[in-house]
This record gives C-alpha cells, sequence and structure tokens, in this order.
C-alpha cells in the first residue's frame, strides 16, 4: 500500500543492561549459547511495567515530532509478552498517561511484528477518513516474569531484552515519508509456536514456564525450524520486492536496512540476500548488547540509523519485520530532512523540540517520573 503519509516522531525507553557473563555466572544463560550467539547482553526493566516504558517513548517522540498529544487521532499499543494484570487495558493506561483526548486505542498483538504490522492499520485510519491527521503507535515489552527465561528463548535470535519504542504518523509533514507498507501472513506455520499446548484450559498464571524449543520438538524442532525459515524466506522476499516497488525504487536504492536484532551475521544474509540488497546495509552488531526487543528492533533501528546520522535527505530505508512464525510487514521510508536531534542537524543544541501547547489542554498532565530506590530505576506513578 503507498501512503501520503509521514514520520514525524520517533521515541524510545531502554533500561539497564544485564552483562552475558552475569547471566551465565547465575545460571541463567546457557555456556555453550553464550560462545554460539554472541550476545553480549540484555536490557533488563525490573519493575518499571512494559506500559510505563510505552509512555516514557511516546512523550519522547511526540516532543521531537514538534505536535502535541491532543493533536492524535489514534493510539495503537502492542507488546509480544504479558503488559500487566490479565483482563486489564494497557494501552488505555499509555492513552490516559499521554492525552486526554477520547480517540480510539487499540491492542495489537502480532507476537514481535506487532508495532510494524500496527503502522500499515494506523496509515489505513488516517488516509479513510480526512480530519484524521496524526496516529501514535507504542510498543513495549517487559520480560521479566517467572514463567520466561529471556535468557533460553532459543529460537533464531536466542536472547530478549525490554524496552520501549513510540512513531508519530502524520499527514502533514515528518522528517521522513512512509512510501508504502505492506503486510501478509504464513498461518500455516501457526501450530510450531503452539506444538502440542491445549487451547483449553488456557495458562494464565506464572506457574508453568514456557519453552518454545518443548513446542516445536513437538512437531520435529530440526525440521520446523527449516520449513518455517524457508516458508517465510520466500515470501519475505517477494513482500519485499513489491512494496519497494509501490515505492517505486528498486533494492539498489535501498539505502540501510532495518530488522529484527541478531547476535549472527548469517541472519542478515539470509534475509537480504534474496531481495538483492547487500547484507553491509544491515545493522550489523548494533543490538548485541540489548537482545531481541521483540516489538521494537525496527523502530528502534531506524531512530537509531537517524540520530547517529548514517541516513540523512534523500535515503531510502527498507524495514523487515516478522513475527510468531506467521506474520510479516515491510516498510519502505524515504529521509525527507534530518530532524534537530540527529547528528546531521547543524543546530549547536541538537536537541529535541518542544511539544507545541494545544489550547485548554495540559501536556502530559496525569504522570510524573518518580525514583526507584530499590532498583535505580525510573517508575512513572499518577500524579499532578
Amino acid at each position: 500500500m503507498k501512503t501520503p503519509l509521514y514520520i514525524s516522531g520517533l521515541g524510545s525507553h531502554l533500561p539497564d543492561v544485564m552483562s552475558a557473563e552475569r547471566a551465565v555466572e547465575l545460571g541463567l544463560y546457557d555456556p555453550e549459547d553464550y560462545e554460539w550467539y554472541g550476545w553480549t547482553g540484555a536490557t533488563v526493566a525490573g519493575d518499571l511495567s512494559a506500559p510505563d516504558m510505552a509512555v516514557l517513548a511516546a512523550r519522547e517522540a511526540i516532543e521531537r515530532s514538534g505536535r502535541a498529544p491532543h493533536d492524535i487521532d489514534l493510539h495503537m499499543h502492542s507488546g509480544s509478552w504479558k503488559q500487566g494484570p490479565v483482563g486489564w487495558s494497557a494501552h488505555q493506561y499509555v492513552l490516559r498517561n499521554i492525552t486526554d483526548r477520547d480517540i480510539p486505542s487499540y491492542n495489537v498483538w502480532q507476537a514481535c511484528n506487532g508495532t510494524m504490522s500496527g503502522m500499515e492499520l494506523a496509515a489505513s485510519y488516517l488516509m479513510a477518513v480526512p480530519e484524521r491527521t496524526e496516529a501514535l503507535l507504542t510498543g513495549a515489552d517487559n520480560l521479566g516474569t517467572p514463567d520466561f527465561n529471556r535468557w533460553s528463548f532459543g529460537l533464531q535470535n536466542g536472547v530478549l531484552g525490554d524496552g520501549a519504542t513510540a512513531v508519530l504518523l502524520s499527514k502533514h509533514e515528518g522528517f521522513a515519508r512512509l512510501m508504502a507498507i505492506k503486510t501478509v501472513s504464513t498461518s500455516d506455520l501457526e501450530h510450531l509456536y503452539r506444538g502440542e499446548e491445549p487451547l483449553v484450559p488456557t495458562a494464565i498464571d506464572n506457574r508453568t514456564k514456557v519453552d518454545f524449543r518443548e513446542r516445536m520438538a513437538a512437531v520435529g524442532e530440526g525440521a520446523a525450524v527449516e520449513w518455517m525459515v524457508t516458508r517465510q524466506g520466500d515470501l519475505r522476499a517477494e513482500t519485499a520486492l513489491a512494496t519497494l516497488a509501490e515505492a517505486g525504487i528498486g533494492p539498489e536504492d535501498v539505502t540501510r536496512v532495518t530488522h529484527v536484532f541478531t547476535a549472527r551475521d548469517a541472519y542478515l544474509k539470509v534475509i537480504l540476500d534474496p531481495i538483492g540488497v547487500d547484507p553491509d546495509k544491515g545493522l550489523g552488531d548494533f543490538g548485541h548488547g540489548w537482545g531481541h526487543l521483540t516489538v521494537n528492533d525496527q523502530i528502534m533501528g531506524l531512530e537509531h540509523l537517524v540520530e547517529t546520522g548514517q541516513v540523512g535527505p534523500g535515503d531510502h530505508v527498507l524495514m523487515v519485520g516478522h513475527g510468531g512464525g506467521t506474520t510479516i510487514t515491510i516498510i519502505v521510508v524515504r529521509i525527507e530532512y534530518s530532524p534537530a536531534w540527529s547528528s546531521r542537524n547543524p543546530s549547536p543544541a541538537n536537541t529535541t523540540q518542544p511539544a507545541k501547547a494545544a489550547s485548554g489542554t495540559s501536556s502530559y498532565q496525569r504522570i510524573r517520573i518518580a525514583p526507584n530506590v530499590a532498583s535505580g530505576q525510573a517508575r512513572l506513578e499518577d500524579g499532578q
């Protein structure tokens, strides 16, 4: 789908890092996996929740955009793991702490492809009605739950990190043009992540350890992974080439690529060679010290490329996302100009732009950031 939209703001929040060596010492990380995958650490949020991190990332994205919270017409939130109490609307919590407008807020679950695929839904929402102009997307995960060990995820990437990102889409103006976007599914692979787990009764507590290796082993782990890689690889390349064509460019016009963080160089060849893009245009070892950040990798990668000046006006960024063995999203972005927070910007201070004050409203009036003495991390609390 071609779009007339722009990316006007990006934001992120990363908590402190636990080193891989420390995880091995604590018995959390298998020494052989440590040697094989090459991760140096993972971000660990502790008691800072995923929705709270999403609020922090959203505030940064809005401030950088020069918009006001009251300008937002739609909010979408994604995460791959539990966001809080069962039955609770985490996305509405994020919205409550961003704006007092009674706009729609949706939870988008597509495993690690939630934010990427959500951008297509948000773009469609904005394009459907002329009066709709701004959409905010947030993504966040805190994987520090008793039923999961971030150091033994094992599938493809090995280690998972906590964090949050935010994207503000706009009809009016932005530093990057959202040229084309396309999402597809491989529903024939859904059972690989299900294994022999029963659908009823559902496991809703923290007493049962989640082990995706065991689930895939139930359907033949080696063959299952090979099938998933081949099936998704073929569709990913086909979708990427189609999306590039919709954007009016070819693989040779791609300047850089953002993708799932991985500590294995071979992964970049697997996803980019079939598209005809040099693997060196990927992010390389960026993210080695954080882990795979679930729904946030591609957005964090784009922010990094812009902020460090590795892309500038006229450059094209190919964003490649997939999640849970069943969903793929491809996005093509063209950089229009270097924003104030980019190292390419000649502004001496090179700081973020303050959000415009909206008439009759106050920005972020519902939250304050308080230190958590026990963990040394920030915590969002209700306040004036």
